[in-house]
C-alpha cells in the first residue's frame, strides 16, 4: 500500500468533519426520539414515532457511508467498523419499519388495515415513494463502499429481501386500485412505487436462488425465494396482470420442482 501523505490526510479529516458533525447531530435526535417512544402507550402515536425514527436512522447510515467514501476515495482506507455502524443503523431502521408495516411474504395484500389507515393522511404517496428511494440508495451506497471483497456482502441479501418486502407493505393494497386514476392525488407516485417494489422483489428472490444455487443449497434460501416469488405473483393477479402472474407461477413451479429434487438427493 503506498505511503499516504500528510496533504491527503488533512484533506480526507476536513471532509469527514462536516459529516461527522451532520451524524452526531442525527444520533443526538435518534436518542431523544427513542426516549420520546418508550414514554408512549398509544400504538398509533408508536407506529409515527418508530416511522421517524427509521428516517432519523437511514440518514444516520448515509452519513456514515459518507464518511467511508471519503476515506476511500481520499487515503485508500476501508473501515469496517464504520461500516458495520452504517449497516447496523439500516437493520435498525428495517425493524422500526417491520414493527408498524409487517414483514410478511406470505399472508394477504390487505394486512395491517388499521395501521394503512392511520397513516392515509400522514405519508403521502410521494413521500412513500421518495423515502423508499432513497433508502435503496443508502443500501446501495453502503453496499459500494464496502467493497467487492468483503465478507458483508452476502448479509445485503437478507437486507435488500426484507427492504424489499417493507416497500411493498408500506403500499395500500386496500385503496390502491380504487384510487388509481389520473384524477386522484398522488398518483404517479403510487404507480413507481408499485413498479419499483415489483422490480425489489423479483431481484430479491433471483439473488435467494442465486446464493441457493452457489452456495451450500441452503433449503431456507430456495424457500425465501419461492415466498418471494409467491407474493410478486399475487400482486400480479391484484393488478391483473395475466401474462405476468403466469409467468411467476411456471417459475415457482419451476423452482419447486428444482428444490423437491435436491431434498430427495440429500436424503
Amino acid at each position: 500500500m503506498a505511503k499516504i501523505s500528510e496533504a491527503a490526510k488533512a484533506e480526507c479529516n476536513r471532509m469527514q468533519n462536516k459529516y461527522k458533525n451532520f451524524l452526531a447531530g442525527v444520533e443526538s435526535k435518534l436518542t431523544q426520539a427513542e426516549k420520546e417512544l418508550l414514554a408512549l402507550e398509544d400504538d398509533f402515536q408508536k407506529a409515527n414515532k418508530k416511522v421517524e425514527l427509521a428516517v432519523l436512522y437511514v440518514q444516520a447510515s448515509s452519513f456514515v457511508a459518507t464518511i467511508c467514501y471519503i476515506a476511500i476515495e481520499h487515503i485508500d482506507v476501508r473501515s469496517d467498523n464504520q461500516l458495520n455502524d452504517g449497516r447496523r443503523y439500516i437493520n435498525k431502521a428495517i425493524m422500526l419499519l417491520e414493527e408498524v408495516f409487517g414483514n410478511y411474504t406470505d399472508d394477504s395484500l390487505s394486512m395491517n388495515e388499521e395501521m394503512h389507515e392511520y397513516f392515509k393522511d400522514k405519508l403521502s404517496d410521494e413521500w412513500r415513494y421518495k423515502f423508499i428511494c432513497s433508502f435503496g440508495y443508502i443500501i446501495d451506497y453502503l453496499k459500494y463502499c464496502y467493497g467487492e471483497n468483503s465478507k458483508w456482502l452476502q448479509n445485503f441479501i437478507e437486507i435488500e429481501a426484507r427492504f424489499a418486502v417493507i416497500a411493498k407493505n408500506i403500499i395500500d393494497f386496500k385503496s390502491y386500485i380504487k384510487e388509481l386514476s389520473p384524477e386522484v392525488a398522488g398518483y404517479k407516485f403510487r404507480v413507481k412505487l408499485m413498479e419499483l417494489v415489483k422490480k425489489l422483489l423479483e431481484e430479491s428472490a433471483e439473488e435467494y436462488r442465486t446464493k441457493y444455487e452457489l452456495q451450500d443449497k441452503r433449503i431456507d434460501d430456495m424457500k425465501m425465494a419461492l415466498n418471494i416469488v409467491a407474493c410478486l405473483r399475487r400482486i400480479h393477479i391484484y393488478l391483473n396482470e395475466v401474462e405476468e402472474s403466469e409467468e411467476k407461477k411456471k417459475m415457482y413451479d419451476l423452482w419447486k420442482k428444482k428444490l423437491d429434487a435436491d431434498i430427495k438427493k440429500m436424503k
